[in-house]
């Protein structure tokens, strides 16, 4: 790099993408629409991939995970069915040009939001499929043990 180039980088008048952006908490302007590069490709997608497996593709992801569960390591030769019905689903709701511009208004929605009052808010993540059954079981054993160690306690 050239002392030209570096002089031009880090003088007072370059400003990087964290500095001096407007709005009211200086995270950029609330009410401006327009999409970075990063935004386009990985944050509204991602927003796409959620949905389509947590409201619009349920069912097939049930079926593969109780599937899974059922052949364990042979899932991948035994759920192909299960795998392709899943991937289809998937597969329709992030080619679907409504389901895509929904979801980048809430992105939007959501940005306007945090711009506005400086405050990001992060949705509870949870694994796409949970065996209702293994739950039970699960939450059963903790609470005969939190029992157990009550009881202890008082004696």
């Amino acid at each position: 790099m050239s002392t030209e180039q570096e002089t031009e980088i880090f003088s007072t008048n370059f400003v990087s993408v964290g500095q001096s952006r407007g709005g009211p908490h200086g995270v950029g302007d609330p009410n401006d629409k327009s999409l970075r590069k990063v935004e386009i490709e990985v944050c509204i997608p991602g927003i796409i991939r959620d949905r389509a497996h947590r409201e619009k593709c349920q069912e097939p992801i049930e079926e593969f995970g109780k599937c899974g569960e059922q052949h364990g390591v042979w899932a991948v030769l035994k759920c192909r069915k299960e795998v392709k019905n899943m991937n289809n689903c998937l597969i329709k709701w992030f080619h679907d040009e409504n389901f895509r511009e929904e979801c980048t208004q809430m992105y939007l929605d959501e940005r306007k939001q945090y711009r506005e009052t400086g405050i990001i808010r992060k949705p509870i993540r949870r694994p796409y499929y949970i065996n209702p059954e293994k739950e039970k079981e699960r939450i059963t054993k903790i609470r005969a043990e939190y029992e157990r160690l009550e009881h202890k306690d008082n004696h």
